[in-house]
């Protein structure tokens, strides 16, 4: 009797701990943990230049379409 009580209690709190409180939240009819603390679209850093005047350490080169290496 006491080893099904244990295989019980193992499964009841397996189950349990499947169960994600983020479930349970929504965010613009979907699924998602967000709290709601911003708009529906989100800015990423705020427009600005991401890599402003970072220096190129790379040689310059054009781009004139698919490489064609390997096949």
């Amino acid at each position: 009797m006491m080893v099904r009580a244990w295989v019980a209690l193992v499964l009841v709190v397996s189950i349990a701990a499947c169960a994600s409180p983020e479930a349970r939240r929504v965010r613009g009819g979907g699924l998602g943990a967000d709290p709601g603390n911003h708009a529906a679209v989100v800015e990423v850093h705020g427009g600005a230049k991401i890599y402003y005047r970072t220096p190129c350490r790379t040689i310059k080169v054009k781009c004139s379409g698919v490489a064609t290496s390997g096949t």
